[in-house]
């Protein structure tokens, strides 16, 4: 599994949902983005202040994805780390369905499923599927990946947690991939 495609579709991701600009380094929006989503999505290990700060609102609230975690960002405190994970193919569930919208972008990438309180969203990009905004109770997990798996199949199924959320992925067969952070100003 390659950091690079799951950096690339998170990136794709939040273009999709954001609008936004990729230059060579980073992925930025130049206006704030909705809240949970960066400003700006590192692209490359390399990428420095340089490659983000001209290119976004970096007044109170910028927030910025060092999908590498080797960013120097002055004025910035790290909101949380987390890791990319590469997740297994699940524990197929009987239930999980199509639900529409909930908000997110209707796009042919783009798959929200749900199976009773929990709720997945699934996006195709970079030759990977990014498994994003999860919730419900922890035992859904397995179901929640089998299920992005089946709306997307032969594509590696990625994304990342942090906190309880990443040891539950983990508990569940997901590989660490690498880390990250989140920065905040």
């Amino acid at each position: 599994m390659s950091l690079e495609w799951t950096v690339a579709e998170n990136a794709a991701w939040c273009d999709l949902v954001c609008g936004g600009e990729f230059g060579p380094r980073a992925w930025t929006s130049a206006t704030r983005t909705p809240e949970y989503y960066p400003d700006a999505v590192t692209l490359t290990p390399d990428a420095t202040a340089a490659d983000i700060l001209p290119f976004v609102d970096g007044s109170a609230g910028c927030s910025v994805k060092d999908s590498f975690a080797t960013l120097d960002l002055p004025g910035f405190s790290v909101l949380f780390e987390a890791t990319w994970i590469a997740c297994g193919p699940g524990v197929p569930e009987p239930g999980w369905r199509r639900a529409a919208g909930h908000g997110f972008p209707v796009d042919d990438s783009v798959v929200v499923l749900s199976h009773g309180p929990a709720v997945v969203v699934a996006h195709r990009g970079g030759g990977v599927v990014g498994l994003s905004n999860f919730s419900g109770p922890a035992q859904a997990w397995p179901g929640a990946v089998a299920a992005v798996a089946s709306a997307f199949p032969d594509l590696p199924v990625v994304g990342y947690e942090h906190g309880d959320a990443l040891r539950i992925a983990l508990d569940h067969g997901a590989e660490p991939l690498g880390p990250l952070r989140v920065w905040v100003r």
